[in-house]
């Protein structure tokens, strides 16, 4: 058991979590975010899908709602796979080879902390004048404009699955060492080195 010091912070205790357990947490964290990531583009995609096929003035007001806080909350999970990023970096692990990777992902990421923000906290962004997103259709996903800014959800998803892919080639070999490991959540079909598709494991 480790002792746990009053006068540590969250940080330090979280450093102090052997090796193989921060490499284990981050592993799963990972693949439970980008799993949310996945789920909520394949709606995106069907959502789009159901646009081109029927129209969008045919579609009742209800479901079109249904289709765009779909899209938010794809830009929701986005925002938690962020927060992974912030995770590794306080973890001590030897991640040199996430460097570019997760650089890469954030510059995709700011933009959609900042639309994220106005969704989240849209009381405030009403009382303030804020908002103004604007969505447009494509083939298999959406762009959506804020304050300058594009965002496409296909370029999200796969610098999404980029990262994830990182994340689980520097850290796998870690967490495989940790006692109390189990299968991971998320199997990739192309073992040692490629990316592969991404399943959840049985």
């Amino acid at each position: 058991m480790t002792e746990r010091r009053g006068s540590a912070s969250s940080g330090d205790q979280w450093r102090e979590t052997p090796e193989t357990g921060r490499a284990l947490t981050i592993r799963n964290r990972a693949d439970a975010q980008f799993l949310a990531v996945q789920q909520q583009h394949e709606r995106v995609v069907e959502f789009a899908r159901v646009v081109h096929e029927t129209g969008l003035t045919n579609l009742s007001r209800a479901d079109v709602t249904r289709g765009t806080n779909d899209v938010e909350f794809f830009l929701f999970s986005f925002r938690r796979l962020f927060a992974v990023c912030q995770l590794i970096r306080r973890s001590a692990l030897r991640t040199a080879s996430l460097r570019q990777p997760i650089k890469t992902f954030e510059e995709q990421a700011r933009a959609v902390v900042d639309v994220r923000n106005v969704l989240e906290h849209l009381d405030d962004a009403a009382i303030r004048g804020l908002g103004g997103i604007g969505y447009g259709i494509g083939s298999g996903k959406f762009l959506i404009t804020y304050n300058g800014k594009d965002l496409d959800t296909l370029k999200l998803f796969n610098a999404a699955q980029e990262l994830h892919a990182a994340i689980r080639a520097a850290v796998d070999p870690i967490a495989a060492r940790d006692a109390h490991g189990q299968y991971p959540i998320i199997v990739h079909s192309s073992q040692g080195g490629g990316s592969g598709m991404a399943s959840p494991s049985q």
